[in-house]
């Protein structure tokens, strides 16, 4: 047996100790008061229940849940959110009282995530509630309320809670007659944010101009409740996405006379999971934390999976997510404040560095520091509240994805290879070149013969989503860190997947292009809650970048 395994808890798990566990239960308790002052009753759920019970109300989520069988051979799987099994026990147990039901609740989820932080478990606390049958705009602004009051009895001095409406998109599709695959795709890329993939999409769709123009402006509209009265001014919208715009608006009026609207901010493009949501959809955002503190909405459709068809509405905050929240509040009390006050760019060292200062030079930026020859690693443009730091390339996503800086450049090569939850919000043109397939001449007739290959590369993922999802070929993905072109020279693999500019250095050992992967060019990308919390400045950044290129 290794010591290791009986010393360590298994990876993106973790002991909480003495003090953390007191400002854990602080926050459970706090938000249990305030459940219970809403006349918020609590329930006690099972850890696991049969997979089928999740899959057939999130099967996206199959694959990021914790599945084992019982003795007799039947699926089971440990609960990836409580919201589910709350729905299943108030659709089938009569007991559970009139309507309607006021549930909260505390407890443990699961999700085999691949990341971690402290923020983001593999086992984490979400403390919530659901109010079930009750369809009202009241409903909604009962549970935006008691998630507001929630973060500020637990100490959260700056947040914001963002609202969206899954209708009004839903709406948009039913007028110019998406398939489904067209919509999920699009959808996809206008929650993300990443608006050249959006603009990619609509160019080979065949709808009106003006109804293109619509979603591809749905990425950038958010803000204040006036994006909602922009919208309503569309003469051309159907009547289910005014209908989801009125909705939209009379929730917030709630807010408005209760003198929550300050916490409150609107994004019609915030569009994921509109399978399971049905109308208004929540997410809670604050500094130091790079992933939302709080999600929920309405979902009108899951109970009747279990065979009642009643609206429930709902919101479950992440414990660990506001712990890490008030440990960043309590660390520095400046940081808030300057956190506010500036925005900080990551650049990638080297070439990359030196092509994005001169954009920033170009858009009026103060760039003169970080031109002189320096050990320096951080730099401040202090007119413009403007900090810059400096950074490994394949680091930038890492710290835009947690926070660390607001917005980064970087290769497309390091965004694919990396994967994180991030914006991508603009192609900034230069540092282009490909992502291919190179390897012997000889190996052009039988790349897609030889079934069985090995594969060298510095980008084992990008290999491996080529081959295995995009060709369906069995490969052996061989990791190396430089001269990949001795690969197949030495017989180490049969070809090579890197990045290729001019072509030259292939030619000099005797490799060819193959097969193009994808495109490549340093990109602009944001971090999610910086995008919310920091609008104006980094929108504003985006606009006189994307002027710039255009130039």
């Amino acid at each position: 047996m290794s010591f290791g395994k009986i010393t360590h808890t298994p990876v993106g798990l973790a002991d909480v100790l003495c003090d953390e566990y007191e400002l854990k239960l602080r926050i459970e308790n706090t938000a249990c008061t305030v459940f219970k002052d809403y006349g918020y009753r609590m329930v006690q759920i099972p850890t696991f229940e049969y997979f089928d019970v999740y899959n057939v109300t999130t099967p996206t989520q199959a694959e990021h849940m914790f599945k084992f069988f019982d003795n007799d051979g039947r699926m089971l799987a440990l609960r990836p959110d409580l919201t589910t099994s709350v729905a299943r026990m108030a659709a089938t147990k009569p007991a559970a009282g009139k309507l309607p039901l006021r549930i909260s609740y505390c407890g443990s989820a699961f999700r085999n995530e691949e990341n971690f932080s402290q923020a983001r478990q593999r086992e984490f606390t979400q403390v919530g509630v659901e109010l079930i049958g009750d369809n009202s705009v009241n409903a909604d602004a009962e549970i935006i309320q008691i998630a507001i009051e929630t973060f500020l009895k637990s100490g959260i001095k700056n947040f914001q809670i963002d609202l969206g409406q899954v209708e009004f998109f839903k709406g948009l599709v039913e007028q110019t007659g998406l398939s489904d695959s067209e919509s999920d795709l699009i959808r996809s890329h206008i929650n993300d944010k990443d608006f050249i993939a959006v603009q990619s999409v609509l160019d080979n769709l065949n709808i009106n101009s003006n109804m293109k123009s619509m979603f591809q402006n749905l990425a950038t509209m958010f803000g204040g409740i006036e994006i909602v009265d922009k919208a309503l001014c569309d003469n051309d919208l159907n009547q289910r996405s005014k209908d989801a715009l009125k909705n939209l608006k009379d929730v917030y009026s709630i807010l408005v006379e209760k003198d929550l609207d300050k916490y409150v901010s609107i994004d019609l493009g915030m569009v994921q999971n509109i399978d399971y949501y049905t109308g208004i959809i929540i997410r809670g955002f604050t500094y130091g934390v790079g992933f939302p503190i709080c999600s929920g909405g309405r979902y009108d459709n899951l109970l009747a999976k279990f065979g009642r068809d009643i609206p429930a509405t709902g919101i479950a905050i992440g414990v660990e997510r506001v712990m890490a929240s008030i440990y960043d509040e309590n660390n520095d009390s400046d940081k808030e404040i300057s956190s506010s006050e500036y925005v900080t760019v990551a650049l990638a060292k080297g070439r990359l560095a030196e092509l994005s200062v001169d954009i920033f030079e170009k858009i009026g930026f103060d760039v003169n520091q970080i031109k002189e020859k320096t050990r320096k690693l951080i730099f401040t443009d202090e007119e413009n509240k403007l900090k810059f730091i400096l950074v490994k390339a394949s680091d930038v996503p890492t710290y835009v994805e947690y926070g660390a800086a607001d917005i980064g450049i970087v290769g497309k090569d390091t965004l694919l290879e990396n994967n994180k939850n991030l914006y991508e919000v603009l192609d900034l043109g230069f540092g282009k070149c490909k992502m291919a397939v190179a390897g012997p001449k000889e190996m052009k007739d039988r790349i897609d013969k030889q079934n069985i290959m090995r594969v060298a590369s510095k980008y084992p993922r990008i290999a491996r989503e080529y081959f295995h999802k995009v060709k369906g070929q069995t490969v052996d993905i061989i990791k190396l860190n430089g001269s990949v072109e001795l690969g197949p020279l030495v017989g180490l693999s049969d070809v090579i997947v890197d990045i290729v500019e001019s072509g030259k250095t292939l030619k000099e050992n005797g490799l060819d292009v193959l097969e193009k992967i994808c495109d490549l060019s340093a990109r602009l990308v944001v971090n999610r809650v910086s995008m919310k919390l920091k609008r104006d400045k980094i929108v504003d950044i985006i606009q006189k970048m994307k002027g710039e290129i255009n130039c």
